[in-house]
């Protein structure tokens, strides 16, 4: 579990928490889906993108692939 730092967290934001090694590797494809949120309530997260979570209970998946 982490604490994010306002209501509004964004795709690089939730990658860093997930990963904080590898958020800036150039050589990973990160995908971020997240549901229980409050805006939009469920969905995917792209890069550049922004949700709005409650206050207890989003929740994200965040995997990667490495390019070939």
């Amino acid at each position: 579990m982490h604490l994010v730092p306002s209501e509004t967290v964004t795709f690089r934001q939730v990658v860093a928490l997930a990963y904080p090694d590898t958020a800036d590797a150039v050589d990973l494809t990160f995908v971020v889906t997240f549901r229980k949120a409050h805006q939009p309530k469920d969905g995917s997260l792209a890069d550049g993108g922004s949700v709005i979570v409650k206050n207890k209970g989003t929740i994200f998946n965040v995997t990667y692939t490495r390019r070939s």
